[in-house]
């Protein structure tokens, strides 16, 4: 079921003399009735022939194509066109993308990082919740464009409660506070939906920024009541429902008539994105059946004629199998030989003397049905999606390498849709950042799967300030290709070609810093000193654990819990004795910064504490003024 939202930013009004925010005022239309009626029937007949061309690639698709054959021939129709788009589906979708955001300025690179790391959360979680992606690129490649709307779902987003008055219940509301926040901090309230472009009518003069889109559906009259109780239409029934979208506004009709009038939708940008391969022609005029092109267009009647080969082809070996018997004989005889005769492998029959069988020499296939086919297989194939992309070995492969390079050069017919697929992440990514800085107007966390790992990020308006460039690229690759990218970019670097970070990103790992970050936390924590200091802090806290337990008097799951409580407690507390340790620095000697004779302020270390693994590990990470590694010390630096 769709439904439409009103997202309006806060403290927006909604009143028609509000002056709306974009860039270019004048290329925005008036939204009127006559406006909408008039675009709408021009719409109509300008996507006609379009719209025909798509439902027979839906035919095409579905195998319900049609194509002449002999009275009783076989219809055998190939699932050609289906496994032409599947494939294309399958590599230009992989489960992750690789999102960057360049900093803005000089000083913003944390900014960009955060900003970067937020929008591949954001793209894990919507295709978690609500996976468009596939059913997007079905479309791009079946129709040659695709259309997606990204909303604000304000159901999902938690209000906060309001503070009580002075003589007000403050733990009740405390409690409502942190319950709005939980559930803030686990919905997502931004969504996505792949809409077929069979139901929209746009802006085809603007190429692929186009300054409206009108999205026309059926709906139950009941839902458009409960939405909008406002509307005059009959509770009965369903009707024709039309959502009317610009950079700046909004508008719904049903049965022409007003659901809500043109407002403001708060968001700063058009919601909708638009997936666009640019595959096909340029001509006077614009019309959309020459400018949106599929992987099938040009290749219908391949396709067709590919089947009816085939369905001959068919029918001959089927004939040569079971070929025509005629029994010749007086006329009793013959037909009761006729019935009994058993057609069935190895059957033995027994056949009258005075009856005669013939069987017809049936000549096998013409070798010209299969050069035919052939020829027609290959023409499909330079046109759509080679056979080695999807996963057949082409003959004169002999090895895994060579395929994935044939492989490599086949997906070369994808690299529009590629292209396209990257174009409209980035404004999808765009519009999310739009939303949470003109819709929402606070702070969002998103939780995700990345390919580097588990993403949890949150973000404020203030972090982003209107920096919504960003920049998407998609690996459409099989594994083994992935592979020998990853090993040649690997052997450039350990050959001193290249660098970590390039090798790691030319190689296909995206977010190649996360990746280092974490190889370097492990090296960290796999040092000898660290390792030590880990089992003091082990050591010390397994009595204390012990004492605690025995003094409650728990026992098996309960006894675990506590521990863990009292684990999680001291990660962040001192133990006993701890601050009666400061190794160096003697009762009236206040330690001084090196080389500066002041004294600088500090805060006790203990040995085998997390505060000194912290330190020990800055420490040797450096080199030494005198050479060699840093002796650790037991002073860190306050406010660290």
């Amino acid at each position: 079921m769709v439904t439409p939202v009103i997202p309006l930013a806060r403290g927006t009004n909604v009143d028609d003399t509000i002056r709306l925010e974009r860039a270019n005022p004048q290329d925005e239309p008036n939204i009127t009735e006559m406006w909408i009626d008039n675009q709408f029937a021009k719409g109509r007949q300008r996507f006609g022939k379009f719209w025909s061309k798509c439902r027979m690639v839906d035919e095409f698709v579905k195998g319900e194509f049609d194509f002449p054959v002999t009275e009783n021939g076989s219809k055998i129709r190939l699932g050609t066109a289906h496994s032409v788009i599947k494939t294309l589906v399958d590599h230009i979708t992989p489960p992750f993308v690789d999102i960057t955001v360049p900093p803005p300025g000089t000083r913003g690179q944390a900014r960009a990082e955060k900003i970067e790391k937020f929008l591949r959360g954001s793209n894990s979680r919507l295709e978690q919740e609500t996976p468009t992606r596939r059913v997007v690129n079905f479309h791009q490649g079946s129709y040659g464009v695709a259309w997606e709307k990204t909303e604000f779902i304000g159901s999902k987003w938690a209000d906060f409660p309001e503070p009580p008055e002075d003589d007000g219940d403050l733990s009740q509301y405390k409690k409502d506070l942190e319950a709005a926040m939980d559930k803030r901090s686990i919905e997502f309230p931004i969504t996505t939906k792949a809409v077929n472009p069979q139901q929209v009518i746009w802006d085809t003069n603007n190429g692929s920024d186009p300054r409206w889109v009108i999205h026309f559906f059926e709906i139950d009259n009941e839902w458009i009541h409960a939405h909008f109780p406002g509307w005059e239409g009959s509770k009965a029934g369903r009707s024709n429902f039309i959502e009317v979208w610009t950079h700046s506004q909004v508008a719904y009709r049903a049965n022409n008539s007003w659901v809500m009038k043109p407002r403001p939708h708060g968001y700063k940008i058009r919601p909708w994105t638009m997936y666009w391969a640019q595959t096909g022609i340029d001509t006077v005029g614009n019309k959309p059946e020459d400018l949106y092109w599929g992987l099938l267009d040009g290749n219908f009647e391949m396709i067709r004629a590919e089947s009816q080969l085939a369905s001959q082809y068919l029918d001959i070996v089927v004939t040569g199998t079971h070929p025509v018997t005629n029994f010749k004989g007086p006329p009793g005889m013959a037909d009761e030989a006729m019935n009994e005769y058993d057609t069935s492998p190895g059957a033995m029959n027994v056949v009258p003397q005075n009856v005669e069988i013939e069987i017809p020499r049936v000549p096998e296939p013409p070798q010209t049905i299969i050069l035919a086919k052939n020829m027609f297989d290959e023409a499909i194939e330079a046109n759509t999606a080679p056979s080695v992309t999807r996963g057949q070995r082409p003959s004169g492969a002999s090895s895994g390498y060579e395929t994935a390079v044939l492989s490599g050069i086949g997906r070369l017919n994808f690299a529009a849709f590629v292209s396209a697929a990257n174009r409209g992440l980035q404004h999808r990514n765009e519009i999310i950042l739009s939303i949470v800085e003109n819709v929402i107007q606070d702070r969002v966390t998103v939780w995700g799967q990345t390919e580097a790992g588990t993403v949890d990020a949150s973000i404020a308006p203030k972090d982003i300030r209107g920096h919504h460039v960003n920049f998407v690229q998609l690996n459409p690759t099989a594994p083994e290709e992935r592979e020998r990218i990853l090993n040649l970019w690997s052997t450039r670097w350990r050959e001193g070609f290249v660098d970590h970070d390039t090798a790691l990103r030319e190689g296909g790992v995206s977010n190649a810093l996360e990746v280092q970050s974490k190889l370097l936390a492990e090296k960290f924590l796999k040092s000898e000193q660290i390792a030590g200091i880990l089992e003091g802090i082990a050591a010390q806290r397994i009595p204390l654990l012990q004492g605690i337990i025995e003094a409650s008097g728990a026992t098996g799951g309960e006894a675990d819990e506590i521990a863990q409580s009292v684990l999680d407690t001291q990660g962040a507390t001192q133990l006993p004795n701890a601050g009666n340790f400061q190794p160096g620095n003697s009762a009236g000697n206040t330690p001084q910064t090196p080389g500066t004779g002041q004294p600088t302020t500090t805060r006790p270390v203990m040995p085998g504490s997390l505060d000194e693994a912290d330190l020990v590990g800055r420490q040797i990470s450096s080199p030494a003024r005198t050479g060699g590694r840093r002796v650790p010390t037991s002073n860190l630096p306050a406010g660290r």
